[in-house]
């Protein structure tokens, strides 16, 4: 299976950093995908975001190849976030940051995440369907719709992130894997942010006239193909 992935990530206006970062690392049979989203109202958070996908890739880079299947895979990158939450605590005391991680094996892929960075499948005819449940406030009961969490003003009250504040608890699930697939991982300036119409000049253009709303804007789309 070959993959190609492309970032697409602009600034907004709530800080003087753009707090999305992204990464990527792969094995013979097994990679993943990574983007975080630091909070606009804690100090250092984007730092924080950058310093989780550093740690995910380097523990995920040294893994030993029989934990390269679906459920080693997953107990592993579990215990390298716990190691990141405790090792990163003192560096990031006020710090709060939201994740997903994609991981794609030849027969299954699945997702790691926590907080309000997004899963989604782009479809032939170009709209979106997304899939990972957002944790914030309005979904506690996690039966809205993306549609509908976009709208509520206390969508940016979460209920999960990765913060020394916060005890860690990440949710995983597992997706079927098909070739000629387009996924995409998306921060909340992008799915929420958005509309439909602005989503797909953003996925085309890489970059708006003007951000439309005050968060970063970002997603990183990755189509995988048969050899």
């Amino acid at each position: 299976m070959l993959t190609t992935a492309k970032w697409h990530t602009q600034a907004g206006t709530l800080t003087a950093d753009n707090r999305d970062v992204s990464a990527h690392a792969a094995h013979t049979h097994a990679s993943i995908y990574l983007i975080a989203d630091g909070s606009s109202s804690h100090p250092r958070s984007g730092e924080l975001a950058q310093a989780l996908l550093d740690d995910l890739t380097v523990g995920f880079n040294q893994l030993p190849t029989i934990e390269l299947n679906a459920d080693p895979l997953a107990e592993a990158l579990l215990r390298i976030i716990a190691r990141s939450h405790q090792t990163l605590r003192d560096d990031f005391p006020l710090a709060a940051c939201s994740y997903l991680v994609l991981c794609l094996l030849p027969n299954v892929a699945f997702t790691v995440h926590e907080g309000d960075c997004c899963l989604g499948r782009i479809e032939h005819d170009g709209e979106i369907t997304w899939l990972s449940a957002v944790h914030c406030a309005p979904n506690w009961q996690g039966n809205l719709t993306h549609a509908q969490i976009a709208l509520a003003s206390s969508r940016h009250t979460l209920t999960r992130c990765f913060s020394a504040r916060r005890t860690s608890s990440p949710e995983i699930n597992y997706w079927p894997a098909r070739p000629n697939q387009q996924w995409l991982l998306a921060s909340d300036g992008f799915w929420a942010g958005l509309c439909a119409q602005e989503q797909q000049t953003f996925l085309r253009d890489g970059h708006l006239p003007a951000p439309p709303t005050d968060d970063d804007i970002s997603c990183l789309s990755v189509i995988t193909r048969t050899t």
